[in-house]
């Protein structure tokens, strides 16, 4: 069986059992086999709470990273039916349920968070998948498909990519909003300043971590898309209104609401969002991906822009250390070439 650049580990504060355990060192990651009896009761403990993360369950995540000795733990079981799998990440840099979504394509289903993620796979399914990759069982698949994940990614970090590429950039291709109208809310009027959201979008499932605060605005898209706007920007760039948005007339693909991370009440941001419309200016240089990409904003921030190949990475002409990505489709109904 071909390990992948893992190697076997036997964690020493574990204390139920398990099997097949291995370790990545470069990413701190661990994948291991465990019982069905172990995952009902992990199962059981890491229930999604209408209240979001408890702190019993911050603690037992803890636990299980001290005991397994790494940041990133994947654990796997078989049902009858189905391969079972379970996944932590201590850090928002790799998020719990967008990292399922990748091990299991479009095969699986998932449910879950940034913090950690639930996924399953039918036995028939998974199975076939083993023999046109020509892998020897579910085990080498998990570690094919994580190396892919980290080894097979784009990672860009927009302020040292912004620093290498100050000469090039500008010769890029120059694209302008096309006249259209946007969606703004102000994060002060949906929360105290200070708060914390988790913006659940389009893009992000497991939510975006906001704080909010009368400098920041939440910006949503005509599909349903969302980003975060400094008021100093939105005000630069945007010349908004008063007009409410219009769901129904803008028929949006997905409706981004914001859930307050204290008491994990739900906030639907159509409510309280306006119109706004772009005022001329410098525009962005895009490119389009060739792979899957995050970006990593200039802030230092964990938080990513995730794109797969075919969407575009944006860089606003007046600021070359603001990069995000933008859907191959969100752009091309978005954005027209500069002609000048």
């Amino acid at each position: 069986m071909n390990t992948y650049g893992f190697e076997e580990y036997k964690p020493s504060g574990v204390s139920f059992f398990v099997e097949d355990c291995l370790r990545y060192a470069p990413e701190e990651f661990v994948i291991s086999k465990i019982t069905v009896e172990t995952a009902q009761k992990l199962e059981e403990d890491f229930a999604e709470k209408p209240t979001g993360q408890t702190a019993e369950q911050v603690m037992e995540e803890e636990k299980l990273f001290r005991d397994f000795g790494c940041r990133r733990l994947l654990l796997v079981w078989e049902e009858q039916e189905n391969y079972r799998v379970m996944f932590f990440s201590a850090s928002h840099r790799v998020r719990a349920l967008e990292f399922l979504d990748a091990l299991l394509s479009e095969y699986g289903l998932v449910k879950g968070n940034a913090e950690y993620a639930f996924g399953w796979i039918s036995r028939s399914i998974l199975d076939a998948l083993l023999s046109s990759m020509n892998l020897a069982n579910s085990m080498e698949y998990y570690l094919e498909m994580t190396y892919r994940y980290f080894h097979d990614t784009d990672v860009v970090q927009a302020r040292e990519y912004a620093k290498a590429h100050q000469e090039e950039i500008p010769k890029r291709k120059r694209y302008i909003k096309a006249k259209k109208s946007w969606a703004y809310v102000k994060t002060a009027e949906i929360a105290r300043p200070g708060e914390e959201l988790l913006i659940k979008m389009l893009e992000n499932e497991s939510g975006l971590k906001v704080v909010a605060g009368e400098d920041t605005y939440i910006m949503i898209g005509f599909r349903g898309e969302v980003y975060f706007i400094s008021r100093e920007k939105f005000e630069r760039t945007y010349e908004p209104s008063e007009e409410a948005l219009d769901v129904f007339e803008q028929m949006m693909d997905f409706l981004p609401e914001a859930e307050k991370v204290s008491d994990g009440s739900i906030i639907s941001l159509d409510e309280y969002a306006r119109l706004c419309y772009p005022k001329p200016g410098k525009g962005i240089y895009a490119v389009p991906l060739k792979k899957r990409t995050k970006v990593f904003p200039a802030n230092g921030s964990d938080e990513y822009f995730l794109g797969k190949a075919g969407d575009f990475m944006v860089i606003r002409a007046d600021d070359i250390e603001d990069i995000y990505i933008i859907d191959k489709d969100v752009f091309t109904e978005t954005y027209e070439e500069a002609l000048s």
